[in-house]
């Protein structure tokens, strides 16, 4: 991670906040992540889930010394997310990213202390979906979230990536996900997220313009004569181009 204010404070804010999170009674704590495209905010959550396992085992004030995480993402992004992570953990060994398919999916098979289970929204949205339904060759993805909170009292974290991409009408399903599940803590991960009352960790587009990593604005077409506009917006574009 490069050495940004911005980012230090908000993975340090993360960590306190999911740390305080992880130690209240009851699952589904909500912490949202608030930080505009282009900022880094898959490079922040990196480092903040390596920071969280380590001080995990530190801090006098930790709830527990070990969780599982479980990464979502809509319309492929969770592979992005996945090599990115892949590279970033080699480095360090801290945690180990794996998909789906690198899992066992035996009988009894759960989620390890310090693996991030990468899943693409679109496999686990529906109930006929193979990830979610029991086979006699494999378990399910829900089987093994409830062996590893239940049978080997491993907290679950799961973190939402593009999470307004879940609302709207995909917030039943969502919802419905979610529910069975049971993770201890969701983080949601947005530019934009869906209002709701819980806390937040935000990272505001002026610090971000102020370390450079985004422009303060950007001028679309500025040679093209707006002046005098014929009509609506896309009215005026098409009466240019002819």
């Amino acid at each position: 991670m490069k050495d940004l204010r911005y980012q230090r404070k908000a993975v340090d804010e993360l960590v306190d906040k999911t740390i305080e999170l992880l130690g209240l009674r009851g699952n589904r704590k909500t912490l949202i992540f608030k930080s505009p495209t282009g900022s880094g905010k898959t490079v922040m959550a990196s480092e903040m889930l390596t920071r969280l396992s380590h001080e995990l085992t530190e801090r006098p004030d930790a709830p527990c010394a070990e969780v599982a995480f479980i990464w979502i993402a809509p319309n492929k992004l969770h592979e992005q997310s996945y090599f990115k992570m892949k590279n970033h953990f080699t480095e360090n060994c801290a945690l180990h990213p794996l998909v789906y398919d690198e899992m066992d999916h035996s009988a009894g098979s759960y989620i390890k202390p310090g693996e991030i289970l990468f899943v693409n929204w679109e496999s686990i949205n529906k109930e006929k979906n193979v990830m979610v339904r029991d086979t006699e060759k494999s378990a399910s993805l829900y089987d093994m979230t409830r062996r590893t909170q239940d049978d080997h009292g491993i907290p679950l974290v799961v973190i939402i990536d593009e999470e307004h991409m879940f609302g709207g009408r995909n917030a039943r399903k969502s919802e419905k996900v979610l529910a069975t599940i049971r993770p201890k803590v969701e983080i949601r991960i947005s530019a934009t997220p869906n209002p709701r009352d819980c806390q937040m960790v935000e990272v505001f587009r002026d610090k971000v313009i102020e370390e450079e990593m985004i422009k303060e604005s950007i001028v679309l077409n500025p040679s093209l004569d707006f002046r005098k506009t014929h009509g609506s917006l896309n009215q005026h574009l098409i009466w240019l181009a002819l």
